[in-house]
């Protein structure tokens, strides 16, 4: 099964590489208006996030634009777990693991706090499940959090099957820019 997830890493992320910055920052934009749209992000204070590395959906604009009305908290790695703190502007970040922008300081952020997570993946599939990057950082986080899990991606990373295992946490909905998908029951 890690064979075929690498596999499946490998292939997506090619494609990701050969987007073109004009097609992220558009594609990224129809997927972050598809989010506004969602009765989860329109009733939600406080949001996890994620501020975007390479050619993922693209977040930064998003965070600033929305961070007037919402309360955002950005993840931050420490050894082998991730916790989430309260995102206080961009001044405030740096780059911290694998060169992903992390809050420097301020509050920490429990899941009881956040209404909703919007979690990064390198591929979806039809049926809610995710493929991260491998470390395992979101599975352990989530693990037990009975919050809805949001995955945002392109189309070209939605595919029609991730092998999933036990501690593979199942999304609640899957974004991309032309096609929403919500967890059946």
């Amino acid at each position: 099964m890690i064979y075929q997830k690498q596999i499946i890493r490998d292939k997506i992320t090619i494609l990701n590489k050969s987007l073109l910055e004009a097609t992220v920052d558009n594609l990224s934009r129809k997927i972050c208006e598809h989010l506004v749209q969602t009765e989860f992000f329109q009733k939600a204070n406080c949001i996890a996030f994620y501020h975007a590395i390479g050619n993922e959906v693209q977040t930064a604009g998003f965070i600033e634009k929305w961070s007037a009305s919402k309360k955002f908290a950005l993840p931050v790695v420490h050894n082998e777990n991730i916790f989430f703190y309260r995102y206080t502007g961009k001044e405030n970040l740096t780059k911290g693991a694998f060169g992903i922008a992390e809050p420097v300081s301020g509050e920490l952020v429990t899941p009881e706090n956040i209404d909703i997570f919007i979690v990064p993946g390198i591929a979806f599939d039809y049926t809610c499940n995710r493929l991260g990057r491998g470390k395992g950082y979101y599975d352990r986080y989530l693990s037990g959090i009975n919050k809805p899990l949001i995955g945002l991606c392109y189309d070209f990373q939605l595919i029609e099957h991730i092998p999933s295992e036990n501690h593979d946490i199942k999304m609640t909905m899957i974004i991309t820019e032309s096609i929403l998908i919500i967890k059946k029951p």
